[in-house]
């Protein structure tokens, strides 16, 4: 992973940072996991902007076009100058590296100019959620040879701007109870276009298959590996999971275990 293998350099920085939320009373009563709250109600980040910083490169055989995202913040300049190269460097690498493996596979083809393939690689971005104290981008890699789709993948990074620490998935799904509100969700989800997957269900062991997840006002969408869950030509299977009705249907859970 371009991204993720550079994530743990932020895990001992700490940033103070005051965070407002705005959380319906109603909720508040059921102690579900923080996070979720700072997710369904979290107020903007307002000190903290995502820009785009746009590398281009072209050549005979190879053209790149990179959007790489470039966080500025108020505070904590060395938390955002971490997260910032962490980007830079994952993305360039990962351009460098689709360009020397063409360059060196037109080599071994030993092709005219004319016969040779010509190789594209397109990275951009995308700010998910910019509130409560947190922060999820989603940075797409695609590659084509002469315009046929060779290999796309995504990666999220998820930042809990308050200690600079990544958000783990037990960060957010930690207790049991938690963890089975996601596979029913995803389970319902399933079942509304049953055809489309190779399975009927999931269980518990399909959670350690999670390839990451991204976070949207009020909601936790989860993503899986292409062709894991159902075919390529679907894409990327994502799960968007709703925060205020898992945690109003684990308070009515909660409610009737206490009345029995």
């Amino acid at each position: 992973m371009y991204l993720a293998k550079r994530m743990a350099v932020t895990v001992f920085i700490v940033m103070l940072l005051s965070i407002s939320l705005k959380i319906d009373a109603a909720l508040a009563e059921y102690q579900v996991n923080p996070y979720w709250f700072r997710i369904i109600g979290g107020r903007p980040n307002n000190d903290i902007v995502v820009l785009k910083r746009v590398q281009e490169k072209r050549n005979s055989f190879y053209r790149s076009k990179l959007s790489i995202p470039v966080i500025h913040g108020t505070s904590d300049k060395e938390l955002y100058e971490q997260l910032n190269d962490m980007f830079s460097q994952g993305i360039i690498h990962f351009d460098h590296e689709i360009e020397v493996n063409a360059n060196r596979r037109l080599r071994d083809l030993a092709l005219s100019p004319e016969q040779s393939p010509y190789y594209i690689t397109e990275v951009d971005f995308q700010v998910n959620y910019n509130a409560g104290g947190l922060l999820s981008i989603t940075v797409f890699f695609s590659h084509y040879t002469d315009k046929f789709n060779e290999m796309s993948f995504m990666e999220t990074v998820n930042v809990d701007l308050t200690t600079g620490r990544a958000v783990e998935f037990y960060d957010l799904f930690a207790t049991k109870q938690e963890r089975n509100a996601l596979i029913k969700m995803i389970n319902d989800q399933i079942r509304l276009n049953p055809t489309a997957y190779y399975i009927d269900e999931i269980d518990p062991s399909y959670l350690e298959q999670i390839q990451s997840f991204y976070l949207m006002e009020n909601h936790i969408v989860i993503y899986f590996d292409s062709n894991y869950l159902c075919p390529c030509s679907m894409g990327i299977p994502e799960f968007p999971f709703e925060l205020s009705k898992a945690v109003r249907e684990l308070r009515r859970a909660d409610e009737l275990v206490y009345q029995e």
